[in-house]
């Protein structure tokens, strides 16, 4: 089983996770897929996933965090597509309290998909520990390379491409 791309995160970006990262390490990944059934054959995974059918189908300790759809009390974060088809939600941090590991090696950001948007991730950064490698996946699409660039402004680190569709911050 390749199937590298498309709803998946590129081969180039498994590569690079393969350079940076010594095997056992613990990834934190938002949103899961075929790259968790890749990645879990080096790395000890935590995978945080709204949707329930994608729960416990691979290698990984999932953590199941429904989509909170942003309201007038639960704003959008400052985006592009803020309070749009791009930004309509992110995962309920309620459902992530306490389950976050305590310590983990690098963040993968896939999740949740374009249509709810991944801003929240900025919304919420300090519930994570930025001072890991952040990777990017989709930054082809302008809202998830924006956040890519607000997130580096936030922790004061640069950003660099390793492709069109992936970006990090080590």
């Amino acid at each position: 089983m390749n199937n590298f791309g498309g709803w998946a995160i590129q081969e180039s970006c498994f590569n690079f996770i393969r350079k940076i990262l010594k095997d056992g390490s613990t990834i934190l990944e938002l949103g899961s897929g075929i790259g968790t059934y890749h990645l879990s054959k080096h790395y000890k995974m935590y995978s945080i996933e709204n949707y329930i059918e994608w729960v416990d189908k691979y290698d990984s300790n999932y953590i199941f965090a429904p989509i909170k759809y942003y309201n007038d009390e639960w704003q959008a974060p400052d985006l592009p597509g803020e309070n749009s088809d791009r930004q309509v939600g992110w995962y309920n941090p309620y459902f992530l309290e306490g389950k976050i590991p305590k310590k983990y090696d690098l963040i993968l950001i896939d999740g949740p998909n374009g249509s709810f948007g991944r801003g929240g991730f900025l919304k919420h950064i300090d519930i994570f520990n930025t001072s890991v490698p952040i990777i990017f996946d989709d930054i082809n699409r302008n809202d998830e390379n924006l956040l890519m660039i607000k997130v580096s402004e936030k922790i004061g680190k640069p950003y660099e491409y390793l492709d069109k569709f992936t970006g990090y911050i080590l």
